[in-house]
C-alpha cells in the first residue's frame, strides 16, 4: 500500500495506473475510521481495479472552530485498517498542501439540495465539502467515489454536484453500517461516554419506529414525526437539532407519504452531535 502526502505525487501514481487502463476507486474521509469506511473502501476494492482513499480533517466544512479542534485523529489505525481491507493508497494531504495560500471565499451551491437538514442547521459545512471535493476528484481522476448514507444529505448533494459539472465518475452511495444495538458507527461516537452510547440509541430506535409505522400504513408526515419526536423527547440529556420526514430524492417536504421517503435526524448528545437516517420505500 502506497502512502503519499504530496498531491504531485498523487497525480503520477494515479495518471500511471490510468495509462495502464485500470479503473478506480475513490473514498474521501476525514480519519478515524471504523467498520463503517472499511464497507466502502471493501467495495470499491471489489469493483475497481485500484483503490485510493483520502484522509484529511477538512477546515472548510466546520463552521464551529471547537468542533474542528475536537475532531478524532488515529492515522496509524487508519492506515492499518486501510490495508486490510485491500486499499492501494492512501493520500494523507496537510492543509498547505489543500489549500495554498489558504482557504478561497467562493459560493459551492446546489439550493435545491441545501434548503433544510444539515445545509440548515451547519450553514457553509456543504460548501466547505464540495471545495475539498473537487480538490481531491481533479487530483484523483477517479472512476467512481464511494460515500456513505449515513450522510444521506451529503451523498445525494455530491451525486448532484458531479453530474453538473461533468466530473467524468459515478457516485456510489454505501448502507450505513450500524453497531449490534443499532447505533450508527460514526467517528463521533469515540467521544460519547458509556452513558451516553446508551441515549445515543434513542436515534436508531426513533428512526425504527418510523419505518414501522409508515409500513403499516401511516401517511401522515406529522404524525410520524410527533411520535418520533416524543421518542427522542423522553432523554433529558439528548437535544434534537432537527428531525425531518421528506421525499428521499429531492428532500422536499411531504403532505402525504408516498414514494420513498427520508427519515432523518440530528442530536446532540451531551456535546457531541450525531445524525441517522432511514429510507423508507412506500408500495
Amino acid at each position: 500500500m502506497i502512502v503519499l502526502k504530496n498531491p504531485n505525487e498523487l497525480r503520477e501514481v494515479v495518471q500511471g495506473w490510468k495509462h495502464d487502463g485500470a479503473e478506480i476507486g475513490f473514498a474521501p474521509t476525514m480519519g478515524f475510521l471504523h467498520k463503517g469506511h472499511g464497507a466502502l473502501f471493501s467495495r470499491s476494492a471489489s469493483e475497481n481495479d485500484r483503490t485510493v482513499v483520502s484522509i484529511f480533517v477538512n477546515p472548510a466544512q466546520f463552521n464551529d472552530p471547537e468542533d474542528y479542534s475536537k475532531y478524532p485523529i488515529s492515522t496509524e489505525k487508519d492506515l492499518e485498517l486501510c490495508k486490510a481491507v485491500g486499499v492501494d493508497l492512501v493520500y494523507l494531504p496537510d492543509r498547505d498542501s489543500v489549500y495554498p495560500g489558504g482557504i478561497p471565499s467562493i459560493e459551492l451551491r446546489i439550493p435545491r439540495l441545501m434548503r433544510n437538514l444539515d445545509a440548515k442547521t451547519r450553514p457553509g459545512h456543504f460548501e466547505g465539502v464540495l471545495l475539498v471535493l473537487s480538490r481531491f476528484f481533479h487530483a484523483v481522476e477517479a472512476d467512481r467515489a464511494y460515500f456513505g448514507k449515513k450522510d444521506y444529505q451529503q451523498y445525494l448533494i455530491v451525486k448532484e454536484f458531479v453530474r453538473m459539472l461533468g466530473f467524468p465518475m459515478e457516485i456510489i452511495g454505501v448502507e450505513t453500517v450500524r453497531d449490534p444495538e443499532g447505533l450508527a458507527l460514526s467517528s463521533r461516537n469515540a467521544r460519547l461516554s458509556n452513558s451516553e452510547k446508551e441515549e445515543a440509541l434513542l436515534l436508531s430506535r426513533a428512526l425504527r419506529l418510523g419505518e414501522r409505522l409508515i409500513q403499516k400504513g401511516e401517511t401522515d408526515p406529522e404524525a410520524v414525526r410527533a411520535i418520533l419526536s416524543d421518542v427522542l423527547d423522553s432523554s433529558t440529556s439528548l437535544k434534537t437539532d432537527y428531525l425531518e420526514v421528506l421525499n428521499a430524492d429531492s428532500l422536499e417536504e411531504l403532505q402525504v407519504l408516498k414514494g420513498e421517503v427520508l427519515l432523518a435526524v440530528a442530536a446532540f448528545v451531551g456535546q457531541v452531535r450525531l445524525i441517522d437516517n432511514i429510507t423508507v420505500r412506500i408500495s
